[in-house]
């Protein structure tokens, strides 16, 4: 497991140490504004998309070229994640990043088999500037 303290400057290096795993599925976790929808942006930067990345907080899901955004904070059961198409997703060689994936920890673990997952805690650091990151490849 890889953790640091970060200055949001510097999201763009924590973005390209994650992709340098080549997952396939990023599971985020952490308290509101502690990051995920600005990580989930400077990793879209570095994939080269180009279009303006938000939060798909009330309609769940976005789909960038290569790249799925799903929000799962109003998500009550993973069969709604799965509804989504989620293994298509996996299948099309998308990556997959799902927000507030801490609901579903023991689903999204199990999907080892057919994704490399890196997941992610991001928290707050102690100065107002500042985030804890940690993030482990969950498929070894």
């Amino acid at each position: 497991m890889a953790s640091c303290i970060f200055k949001r400057n510097e999201i763009k290096k924590i973005a390209r140490e994650i992709l340098a795993l080549h997952p396939n599925v990023i599971a985020l976790t952490g308290p509101l504004g502690a990051g995920k929808t600005t990580l989930t942006k400077a990793i879209a930067k570095e994939l080269g998309i180009k279009d303006i990345v938000v939060s798909p907080t009330f309609i769940l899901h976005r789909e960038y070229p290569g790249l799925d955004h799903i929000d799962a904070w109003r998500v009550e059961d993973f069969s709604e994640i799965e509804r989504l198409g989620l293994i298509e997703m996996i299948k099309n060689k998308h990556l997959v990043i799902i927000e507030w994936a801490d609901k579903f920890r023991k689903q999204i673990s199990n999907l080892k088999s057919q994704a490399t997952i890196v997941w992610v805690k991001l928290n707050y650091g102690e100065k107002e500037n500042e985030r804890r990151i940690e993030y482990e490849d969950i498929s070894n």
